[in-house]
This record gives C-alpha cells, sequence and structure tokens, in this order.
C-alpha cells in the first residue's frame, strides 16, 4: 500500500520566523511555549515551511514499521524529524533507525529528487546538546539514506 505524505489533515504551512516542534502526538507546531518544544525553529529569512505530521497523523500500517514524527520542507531542502524527550540509553540509535525507515518508506512512494537538499534531524529534549557517536554515527545514516543527518535541539531554515 502506498502512503501519501502530503494528505492535508496532516499538513500545515507557516512563514514564523520563531516556532517549535512537539510531539503531542502527532507532532504540531507551537508558536507559544517554548519550554515544551522539542525542537526550536529558526526561520529568520521568514521562508514558508511546510510541516507534515507522521506518527500519529498518516495512518502508516505497523507492518511497515516504526517512523520518524514528521518532516519539513521548504524551498528544495525536506528534513525528516525525530523527536524525543529521554535521558535514558539508545534513544539516539532508536531514532536514527525511525528516521532511516521513515525515509525509505518516502523514497519508496514520493518522489524524493525533486528536493536538492535532503536531511535527517534529531532533536531530544532532554539531551539538547548531545553529541551522537560521531562521524560513525552520522556515517551509517548517510550510507543508508544518502541524507545528511543533524543532532540539535534548534534546526536553522536557511
Amino acid at each position: 500500500m502506498a502512503i501519501d505524505f502530503f494528505q492535508p489533515q496532516c499538513k500545515h504551512q507557516t512563514n514564523e520566523t520563531i516556532f517549535g516542534i512537539y510531539d503531542a502526538p502527532p507532532s504540531t507546531l507551537s508558536f507559544s511555549n517554548p519550554n515544551e518544544w522539542n525542537l526550536w525553529i529558526d526561520n529568520a529569512g521568514a521562508k514558508v515551511v511546510t510541516h507534515i505530521a507522521i506518527d500519529g497523523c498518516l495512518n502508516i500500517p505497523q507492518s511497515e514499521g516504526e517512523r520518524c514524527e514528521s518532516l519539513l520542507t521548504y524551498d528544495d531542502v525536506i528534513v525528516f524529524l525525530e523527536l524525543k524527550d529521554s535521558d535514558g540509553g539508545r534513544w539516539a540509535g532508536k531514532a536514527r533507525n525511525q528516521l532511516i525507515n521513515t525515509i525509505a518508506l518516502f523514497k519508496r512512494d514520493a518522489d524524493v529528487t525533486i528536493y536538492k537538499r535532503q536531511y535527517g534531524h534529531i532533536a531530544n529534549k532532554q539531551r539538547p546538546h548531545f553529541k551522537a557517536g560521531g562521524k560513525n554515527f552520522s556515517q551509517v545514516f548517510e550510507d543508508k539514506t544518502g541524507f545528511i543527518q543533524r543532532v540539535s535541539e534548534v534546526l536553522k531554515i536557511d
């Protein structure tokens, strides 16, 4: 079964310069209460950003595996987002695997080639400055997806 990643009920747009995303679920844009945000978005250029909630909104069958919370698109950029609120172990590897699986599903059912810049982004509210396993951690991600991996509590829209 093909997954429609662009279902209107899961899609929201904004050009706010500062906003956040928190995992309700589904993941939701927020323009107030920064203490609740899993990920802070810095959109200094006020670009139109499209947010698509994936987990908890797109009704992807469990048989398709675990998936990440959401994705953002703007200009020629796509960013898959995995949001965590965990101080326990192994969260980073799990987050990376959720991104890898979701990107594989997207590539199977949608045209990723229209996006020239492709990223997977992990944010953990409890570990905002975590360095995820160094170069090897990110290299595994890039080898499996072709996307660049970022781990940060802030995502700059550039």
